[in-house]
C-alpha cells in the first residue's frame, strides 16, 4: 500500500484529517507529523507516495519541504494546503514550486481531502508505471546493445576467416598461374585439379566448420598420416600446456594437414616430426621432414611436384604470421609462427 505522509504544524487540522480519513483506513496508509524536519527524516528511509503539507509553517515552511522533497524523491505528488486568507501568497508560491493539487481551509467534508489524495495516489501509479515502462525499455535497449556487440565480434571473427579463406584460394591461384598449366596434358592438369580440390575441402572441414579442440585435429592428422606399416611415420607432440584460441588453432592444424598432405602426394615414404611449443607471445610449429628425390617418389613428375610444393608452401606461408625454412639435401626443417592473439602482429 502506498504512503500518504500529512505536515502540519496545528495539532487540531492533523486530528481533523484523522478524523476524516478513519472511514479509509483499509485503502490508505497514513502518516502524520507536526514538523517539517520529523517528516523530512522519516520521507528519508520510506517510500512515499504522496505528500500532504500546510504551506504556512513554522522554522520549515511547506514551500521548503515540497522544495526539499523534489531533491529527496522526485516521484512523490505533492499537495498544498493553505487558509483562504493567504491565497495571494499561495499563488506566489504555485507560480514557483510544482504542486499536484491545492486545497483550501477551512474544509468539513471528508470529500475536500479524499478525491485530491485518490486523484494523487492514481497520478502517482501512471508516473510510477510510466517510470517501470521506460526503465524496462532503456533494460531492453541496454541488452539488445549488447547483443548487437556480440554479432559484432561474430561478424569480425567471420570476416577474418572469410579473408582467410580469400587469402587462401588467391594463393592457390597464384601458384597456377605462375605455372604454365594450361600447358599441362589432360593427366596433370586433373592431378591439379584434384589436389586444389582436396585442398579447399579440407580447409573448409579445418578452419570454417571449427571442430572441436586442438587435441581432436591431432588425432585427426594423426589418424590420417601415420601409417608406420608402410613406412609413413607422422609424430605429432604438442608440449603447449594452454588452451589455444579457435582462430589460431585451427591455423596450427590445417598447416600441420599441409604437411601430411605434401608428404602423402608425392612421397612412397616420410617421416615427419611436428612439434608444438609456445614461446613467448606466440605459439610455434616445428616440422622436421625426409624429402626424397622425384626418382624415389611416388609423383615423379618434377612440375606437378613443384606446383604442389608452390602450392602448400603460399598456404602455409598465408596462414602463419611468419616462417622460416632450412632446406638440405634430404632433410628439411620448416617453423611456423602465430601470435597467440588473434589479430597481433
Amino acid at each position: 500500500m502506498d504512503t500518504i505522509v500529512f505536515v502540519d504544524h496545528d495539532s487540531k487540522w492533523l486530528a481533523n484529517y484523522k478524523r476524516m480519513l478513519t472511514p479509509f483506513e483499509e485503502e490508505l496508509d497514513c502518516v502524520y507529523f507536526h514538523h517539517s524536519e520529523e517528516a523530512m527524516e522519516y520521507m528519508s528511509s520510506h517510500p512515499t507516495a504522496v505528500l500532504v503539507s500546510e504551506l504556512d509553517m513554522p522554522v520549515m515552511s511547506g514551500r521548503e519541504l515540497f522544495e526539499m522533497m523534489d531533491l529527496l524523491s522526485p516521484a512523490t505528488v505533492k499537495i498544498g494546503m493553505t487558509q483562504v486568507r493567504n491565497v495571494a501568497d499561495t499563488l506566489n508560491i504555485l507560480n514557483q514550486i510544482k504542486i499536484y493539487k491545492l486545497i483550501l481551509k477551512p474544509f468539513f467534508l471528508a470529500e475536500d481531502l479524499i478525491v485530491p489524495i485518490r486523484a494523487a495516489l492514481e497520478h502517482y501509479k501512471e508516473e510510477s508505471q510510466g517510470k517501470s515502462t521506460l526503465d524496462k525499455a532503456e533494460k531492453k535497449l541496454q541488452e539488445l546493445n549488447q547483443e548487437a556487440e556480440k554479432l559484432q565480434e561474430k561478424l569480425a571473427e567471420k570476416k577474418q576467416k572469410h579473408d582467410r579463406v580469400l587469402h587462401a584460394m588467391l594463393v592457390m591461384a597464384e601458384a597456377d598461374l605462375s605455372f604454365p598449366v594450361s600447358d599441362f596434358d589432360p593427366q596433370k592438369k586433373e592431378k591439379a585439379k584434384q589436389f586444389c580440390a582436396e585442398l579447399l575441402q579440407e580447409f573448409f572441414q579445418y578452419y570454417t566448420y571449427e571442430k572441436k579442440n586442438l587435441i581432436f585435429y591431432l588425432s585427426y592428422l594423426k589418424n590420417r598420416f601415420h601409417r608406420a606399416g608402410k613406412s609413413c611415420i607422422f609424430g605429432i607432440q604438442n608440449k603447449v600446456r594452454m588452451e589455444i584460441p579457435v582462430t589460431v588453432m585451427n591455423r596450427i592444424a590445417y598447416v600441420t594437414f599441409l604437411t601430411g598432405f605434401l608428404c602423402e602426394s608425392c612421397l612412397e615414404r616420410y617421416h615427419v616430426e611436428n612439434v608444438l611449443e609456445a614461446e613467448g607471445e606466440e605459439y610455434v610449429l616445428q616440422i622436421w621432414y625426409d624429402w626424397q628425390t622425384e626418382a624415389e617418389g611416388k609423383e615423379k613428375d618434377p612440375e606437378v611436384r613443384k606446383l604442389y610444393e608452390n602450392i602448400i608452401r603460399g598456404l602455409q606461408e598465408a596462414l602463419s604470421d611468419r616462417m622460416a625454412e632450412k632446406t638440405g639435401e634430404r632433410r628439411r626443417v620448416l617453423k611456423l609462427f602465430f601470435q597467440r592473439e588473434e589479430g597481433r602482429q
